[in-house]
């Protein structure tokens, strides 16, 4: 499993209330459909923890910067190659 099918799956468990379905895709906007705000990225935040390895330092996780699937699959792809 590549990391945006990683991702996925846990949007689909975690953000199912805020909207997330399968329909949405990889380079749909998250923030456009209401389905990243502020507790929905502390729990990205978690989960790249856990699943990854992964703590974002201050400021690297700006809606800007998170805004897709695909933009999160990078993001993790660069820290864990860092």
């Amino acid at each position: 499993m590549d990391f945006k099918e990683k991702i996925r799956s846990f949007m689909l468990d975690e953000f199912k209330e805020a909207g997330f379905t399968e329909s949405i895709g990889n380079d749909d906007s998250l923030v456009d459909s209401s389905i990243l705000d502020s507790l929905s990225i502390l729990k990205l935040i978690s989960f790249m923890d856990d699943e990854f390895d992964i703590f974002p330092e201050e400021g690297e996780l700006s809606p800007d910067k998170i805004d897709t699937i695909t933009q999160i699959a990078e993001y993790v792809g660069k820290k864990l190659n860092n």
